[in-house]
Order: structure tokens, then sequence, then C-alpha cells
């Protein structure tokens, strides 16, 4: 199977310039061939453009533009760090280059706003960001089998009920159903035969792998999940790196099978049904890889009673979901796909109440909680609501009503070893978890999408748009709701503290890694390094509000890249600790607003690393298109660096107002002592740029002789030496750093 690039689909899968041959082979009437939806234009990356306030800002840090990014041979003296099977291919290029970084942010923007504005919006969406993390698809029309249902039906093994008198029932009651039912289940089948390949070629290694594939992925970040790879068997973790990212991997394989199976599910069209009342009792049949059933239009209540859910169909009604609804509950279980056709339906779990449960969280489930530095987080090991473990596991909500989702982790959008979706096409609607979950990729892809309406999400970790080592986490809200992202920031801050941050000893916050976030494995006890993967939130506008803890609101860690991109709208950003487009060790953050009157870091005081700033190797850049900001600034932050890290700061227009608290801020160039040693490797560069000739003020520390104001410049290199470059510059003119595409 030859494998080409998602920007070639355009061309590869429009079809056949002449009308096809009506008939096939057999004298049947030929299918008509069915396209994939085409993906977004390429935005310009050339670096490079007239740029006056930018070289203002490089002349005042006392540098040239050119040699603002990094050299190869200045990343490469890192060895093993940063050179790894994970690394995705577009990242040394971007993160070496910073004036790169707005195109590139631009770019992700219009992939996703373009998938979601297509017929098919989840398939889209998924080809969209399985591109990012190195997917390629194989060329060829999309999937429209119009094979009858029996022999569809036939293609699944292990059958409990007869094949001809289940599709002669559902033909009795809906044959349009019945039709529309059979192309989606052949991709299910497609898929079910796909993981069995996977399976056959993991077994080669041992017999042992499929079904420690299916609990690896989460082990890797949720604590006590399953079981981790075994880092003392170097032949191991070698066959690993290089199955997972190989043609014939699940990284490459469960991406094909689930855009198959999504363009399937959408291309059908299921709305049609919604209320239905053709069927009055449920039709099911079971199969080896789990049920496949279509429960009636009525106020349901679908748990997983009866073993491992294949696909589920509900015609309509308020519904009641305590299983896994659209969740692979085990190896077994390879595939799992539920859509529900409307009404106000409440997603949740069984809970099981505990004497370790903590106020503020989520009742535990029958797995209660473990001990984790001392705090009591969830040990739940049963995925729900769009979790594909070692497979696909989507959830469709269709009918535009006001709906809750309620689970513990691994669920909402998770992918591990697999690629899970959780899809709601409009309305209100609540979305709540702890960790690992809300558009969440480890060794995965995992979706949260949403059509809008005025939602809120709530999370405590690696959620919100998450991505580990070879993965891609993305949370896309459409429209302009005001929509909340609660990243539970801690005890003292309004929270509950569970997953307590080294940087805020005492359990004052929590480690996030949600809203954006990359993260990779830094095992430097170990000698184990994998490069993090790529975590996105995009939102379509509106006045949005955005709370998080450390590592959050766009951040990246270790090789890692994360975005959070807010379309418009007078939106309101709060977090501790490298936040912000903040970024530590080798990695790319971005936080990008396209305008509106926004606050930043007013609810509660922020520590570091924030607005724009990058730590050992980092990039961190926030670019705000427009609008009279307010913007409180601690240490380390608004174009700032550290160890040899790289900071951009861009405000492109508005009277924005700046309460800087630290004189180790804004337009900085630094070298801690931390890397002192090491000065010489490359220097640390940070640019601050306020655009747009408006009145700005600025609240300034006493003991800064700086005096930054309008059509002045004020960076600092913090030491004053040689490798230190702080350029700051206030006035009008062209940046060259925008958060549009």
């Amino acid at each position: 199977m030859r494998l080409i690039p998602l920007f070639a689909l355009t061309l590869a899968c429009t079809g056949p310039a002449d009308k096809p041959n009506p008939h096939d082979d057999t004298g049947e009437p030929a299918v008509e061939p069915l396209t994939w939806d085409a993906p977004a234009a390429a935005v310009d990356c050339t670096p490079g453009g007239d740029a006056p306030l930018l070289d203002a800002a490089f002349e005042d840090a006392g540098m040239a533009r050119e040699d603002f990014g990094y050299t190869n041979s200045e990343w490469n003296i890192w060895g093993d760090y940063v050179d790894n099977d994970y690394v995705l291919s577009w990242f040394p290029t971007v993160h070496h280059s910073p004036e790169q970084v707005p195109c590139f942010a631009g770019q992700l923007q219009a992939d996703v706003d373009t998938a979601l504005a297509t017929a098919h919006p989840v398939a889209s969406s998924i080809a969209a960001w399985a591109q990012h993390i190195d997917v390629a698809f194989p060329e060829g029309d999309a999937p429209n089998d119009r094979s009858a249902l029996v022999d569809v039906l036939g293609r699944f093994s292990g059958l409990a009920e007869d094949p001809a008198t289940s599709a002669a029932a559902l033909e009795a009651a809906d044959p349009e159903l019945s039709a529309a039912l059979a192309p989606i289940l052949s991709t299910l089948a497609d898929a079910v035969a796909q993981r069995a390949a996977l399976d056959a070629s993991a077994n080669e290694q041992s017999s042992r792998i499929p079904n420690q594939l299916f609990k690896r992925g989460s082990g890797m970040v949720l604590a006590a999940s399953g079981v981790s790879p075994d880092y003392t068997d170097p032949d191991e973790l070698a066959w690993f790196g290089a199955w997972f990212g190989s043609e014939e991997g699940p990284r490459q394989q469960l991406a094909i099978a689930a855009r198959a199976i999504a363009y399937a599910v959408e291309q059908a069209d299921l709305r049609r049904f919604g209320d239905s009342t053709a069927l009055s009792e449920e039709w099911v049949i079971h199969t080896d890889a789990g049920a496949i059933r279509i429960s009636p239009s009525s106020d349901d209540a679908h748990d997983d009673a009866d073993g491992a859910t294949l696909f589920h169909l509900d015609l309509g009604g308020n519904d009641i979901w305590t299983g896994s609804a659209g969740a692979t509950i085990s190896v077994d279980n390879p595939v799992s796909i539920a859509v529900d056709l409307s009404g106000a339906d409440a997603y949740g779990y069984d809970a099981v109440p505990s004497d370790d449960d903590v106020p503020g969280a989520l009742v535990s489930d029958e797995y209660g909680r473990q001990s984790a530095s001392g705090y009591k987080i969830s040990a739940s090991e049963n995925g729900r609501q769009g979790s594909g473990r070692y497979g696909v596991g989507m959830l469709f909500d269709l009918g535009g009503s006001d709906d809750t989702y309620a689970s513990l982790r691994m669920s909402q959008g998770f992918g591990a070893m697999g690629v899970g979706v959780l899809y709601d096409d409009a309305g209100d609607d609540t979305y709540t978890a702890e960790a690992g979950a809300q558009g969440a990729g480890v060794f995965g892809l995992g979706l949260l999408l949403d059509g809008g309406g005025d939602d809120q999400y709530v999370a405590w970790a690696f959620a919100q748009g998450f991505g580990y080592a070879g993965s891609g986490g993305l949370l896309a809200d459409a429209g302009d709701g005001a929509d909340v992202y609660w990243s539970d920031p801690g005890n003292n801050f309004g929270g509950t503290t569970l997953y307590a941050s080294p940087q805020l000893p005492g359990g004052e916050g929590n480690s996030s890694f949600t809203q954006g976030a990359g993260f990779g494995l830094r095992g430097d006890s170990l000698g184990v390094y994998m490069a993090g993967g790529l975590g996105m939130l995009r939102d379509g506008g509106g006045n949005d509000t955005y709370t998080g803890g450390v590592f959050t609101e766009g951040t990246g860690y270790w090789e890692g890249t994360g975005v959070l991109a807010d379309a418009a709208g007078d939106d309101v950003y709060n977090a501790l600790y490298y936040a912000e487009g903040g970024a530590a060790h080798f990695a790319l953050a971005m936080l990008v607003d396209g305008g509106g009157n926004d606050q930043h870091n007013t609810l509660f005081t922020p520590y570091y690393m924030m607005l724009g700033a990058g730590h050992d190797y980092s990039v961190g850049v926030l670019i705000d298109e427009a609008g009279d900001d307010t913007v409180v600034v601690p240490g380390l932050a608004l174009g700032a660096s550290n160890c040899q890290g790289r900071g951009v700061y861009v405000d492109n227009d508005g009277a924005d107002a700046y309460t800087v608290n630290s004189t180790y801020s804004t337009g900085l160039g630094n070298h801690s002592g931390e890397c002192e040693a090491r000065k010489s490797y490359t220097g640390s560069n940070g640019i601050f740029i306020d655009s747009g000739g408006d009145a700005d003020t600025y609240a300034w520390p006493a003991e800064d002789v700086r005096a930054p104001a309008d059509d002045s410049t004020f960076g600092i290199a913090w030491a004053g030496t040689s490798d230190e470059h702080g350029g700051a510059v206030d006035g009008d003119g062209e940046s060259g750093y925008h958060a549009k595409y």
C-alpha cells in the first residue's frame, strides 16, 4: 500500500474525470465513488518579510534577526536527548525558526476550522490532525460499500444470531435504515481486520504484547494504569519505537480505520432517523468484536451489562449512558462506536463512593482512588465517551440538545495506541473528567469536537488538547459561544489539588498539561527520552474563560508542542506557571488570540515562564491580534528567555495596560545559574513588541531603570553578557507576527 501526505489528497481523491461506467464487470449497477473532503489550503510560511518593529526589537537586543533561531549544530549537541523515534517530522523546522511559528499556528487553525466546516467534520478532523503526527493516508475513494446488510453481517466472526434473520427483521422494520447501516458496518469489519493484522505483527515480538498495548499507552501517563514498557529492555523499546510509527503500525493503521468509519457514519446522514418510531424494541446481533445494536426512540438507560459494544445507534430520547458509550473496553473489543440521534442526554458512570474520595473532585467508580505524591487521584480503568485504546472508539451525539458528560479517566476523546473521538454537534454542553480526557492522545489520537454553544469543560490533568509522545490531542469548539475551560488550578486558587505540581511545593497548585499541551518523556534516570506530541485547544470565538495551573494554556515540555488558539472575543486567561505560550526543555508553545479586550492573570498572582517565554532550548510565543488588553506580568514573562530559550510576545493593536510585577521580564534575555556553564552553546533571546500606535500604559517596578512607553525601546540582557539578548519596542508598524491565517 503506497501512502501519500494529506495535502495530496485534494488531487488523489477527486474521482475520475469522466463519468464512471454505470455497470461493474458483473453487470450489476456500479457504485458512484465518494470523495474525501478537501483539506485547507496551505498557509504561506515564508519568513523574513518586511517587519520594521521586529527589526527594531532585534536592534534593541543587539542581535541579528537571522540569528534568533537555532542551528542544527546547536541542537544536535544534545544527541539522544533530542534524537529519538518520536520527533514529529515538522518539529525541527518550526522550532528552530521562531519566525515560522505564526504561520504554523495559522496552518493548524486553518486545518481545524476547514475540517469542522465540511460535510464530514469528524472524518475531516481526524485526517487534518493525524497528518500533524505524521500519518499518511492511502490513495483511493472514500468508503461506499453498498452490499446488502446480510452480506456485511456475514463478515463478522462469532455471530450469536442468524445474520439472514436479523437483517430481514431490520429491513422489514425500516428498509432505509437497514440500507444506511450496511456501509457503516462494512468499515467496522475493515477496522476489525486491521486490528487483527496489528495483533499478528505484535505477536511476532511477544504473545503478551497485544493485551499490553491496550493498557500500556494509558500507563505511560496515568499513574498505575495498566503497564508501561520495560525500560530496562532496550530491545523492546527499540522494537516498539520502530513498529509504532511505521506504515503498518498502529499510529497509521488505526487512524486510517477511524477516518473511514467516521466518514461512513457521517455520509449515512443518520439524523434523518432521529426520533423514528419504526423500531418498537431493540435490534441486536452479537459478534466476537462486540454487539451491534439499535435502540428505539425512547428514554433509555444504556450500560455494558451484556458485554462489549461494536456499534450502538440510539434513535432518540433523553438517554442515560453509564457504560462505555463509544469506548473500547478490552483487547477483544477493537472498535466501539456509539451514535445518539437526539435528546438531552446524560453520559456518566456508576459511582462507587470511596473513603478516599476528595471533596471537590469526582466520585470514584469501582476502581477507587490511589496515592500519588500524597494526593488521592483516580485509579479508574474504565474509558468512556469516545475512548480508543488499541483500537477505535467514537461517540457521536447529534440533535443539538444540551448534554452532560462525566467520567474519570481515559474518556471524552481519548486515544491510547488508537483513536478516540467525541463529537457533539451543538447545544450548551458540560464536560467533566479528571485526567486523560477531552481531546487527549497517548501514543494515539484523541479529539473532542463540539459544534457550538455555551459549553463548560472541567478537568484536572492531561486534558483539553493534550498530546504525549507520538500523539495528537485536539479540543475544538466551533461557533462563538461563551465557553468556560476550567483546568483545576489547585487548593490555593479556588480549586482542588490532586496532581500536585513540583514547581509549587506544599500542594498549592496542580500540574495541568491542559488547554493545548505537548508532553514528552524525560527519563534521565533511565536514559530514555521520547519527544512530546502535539496538543491544541481551538476555540472558534466568543467571550471565553480559561483557567489552569502549571503547564497550561499553550504549553510544551520535552520536545512537545502545545497551542491554544482563540479566534476572537473578550477572553479571560488565568494560570500559574509555564503557561500562555510558556515552554520548557526543547519544547514549543503558542498562545494565539485573534482579538478582543482580553485579561491575563488578573484573578490570582502568577509565578514564572508565561506570556511568550522559552526555557532550556524552548520557544514560547504569544500573539494577540487586537483589543484593549489588561496583562499582569510575573517574572520570566512577556517575551522572556532563560537557559538558551527563545521568547516572543507580540500585541498587534489596541490600548493595552501592563502591570509588571518583576524586573525579571519583558523583552528579557537571561541565563540563570543552572545553565551558567553552558552559556557558550547559544544565546538566550527574548523579544517584546507592542504595535498599533495606541496609548499603552505600564505599571513598572520602581527599582527598574527601564522606562517603557509608547515609541520606545526597553529590552534587557539581565547580566549584560554577550549571549543574553533582550529586545522590547512599543510603536506603530508591522510586527511580522500574526495570529491570523
